[in-house]
């Protein structure tokens, strides 16, 4: 059973600064990670949330949606867009904490400064094909626990790597919502209750990974809610070492 995956996560605001992404798409910069979140049909922002949901701690676990099955376990942070007029333009960021005292998350606004992440309604070069693209410095996603009192403010006069809080490799999820937040497709073949695929990208190297599903495969007969595949491009930090690209996205088996 799939429960909604958003609703039951109350938010909290805190500030992210001292970030630096530039504008625009193809080749990630430097340190940077590209998303391209890839539909059926034209993307729909008034009645459809799509979500990109990474596990940042570097277990190799896959971030799945059946909320309270799991108590959004694997889930670090995500980004949402669409969902009518609350995210209908741009992209907000939440992190995702699990509470090792009472085991329950937490969901926690990730405030973005301007020019710090880049959203593209379309997929550059791809003009036949559906989605967008958002594309942002990895350092957006090193985020200390929000129960850290003693901690500088993020980012603030530092560069990344070295990470504090995330390890490679990442594991990526892509979702979308109906306008109660209810899950309507994920990167499985068998929509969202799917919890037999994996998609892992090591963020420390220049690489391209991606995964696709058939059209065939698809559990929704809304083509703006159909996720048909994600591509994700990232540019090694400087002195780090490369990975050729393009590279088949590593696929490692699910732990249940």
């Amino acid at each position: 059973m799939v429960v909604t995956a958003i609703g039951v996560l109350p938010a909290c605001g805190r500030q992210v600064t001292g970030l630096n992404v530039p504008n625009g798409g193809g080749i990630a910069p430097v340190g940077d990670t590209i998303v391209r979140f890839e539909t059926a049909g034209p993307l729909d922002f008034q009645n459809v949330t799509y979500l990109v949901v990474f596990n940042t701690t570097g277990n190799g676990q896959q971030p799945y949606a059946q909320g309270y099955n799991t108590d959004f376990k694997n889930w670090s942070a995500f980004f949402l867009v669409g969902g009518g007029s609350t995210y209908a333009n741009f992209p907000a960021l939440e992190q995702v904490y699990q509470n090792p005292a009472s085991g329950a998350s937490q969901s926690f606004n990730v405030q973005i400064p301007t020019g710090t992440v880049a959203f593209q309604t379309t997929i550059p070069t791809a003009a036949s094909q559906y989605g967008f693209q958002v594309t942002f410095n990895n350092c957006l996603l090193d985020l200390p626990p929000p129960t850290s009192t003693n901690q500088p403010p993020l980012n603030v006069n530092r560069l990344c790597p070295p990470f504090l809080y995330i390890a490679t490799p990442w594991n990526i999820s892509l979702f979308t919502l109906d306008r109660t937040n209810t899950p309507i497709d994920s990167l499985g073949v068998n929509g969202p209750s799917d919890t037999s695929y994996s998609f892992a990208i090591d963020s420390a190297v220049t690489a391209e990974y991606n995964k696709f599903k058939p059209a065939t495969n698809s559990t929704t007969t809304n083509a703006s809610a159909q996720i048909t595949g994600i591509d994700v491009f990232t540019t090694a930090p400087a002195g780090a070492v490369s990975a050729p690209s393009p590279s088949p996205s590593p696929v490692p088996t699910p732990t249940h």
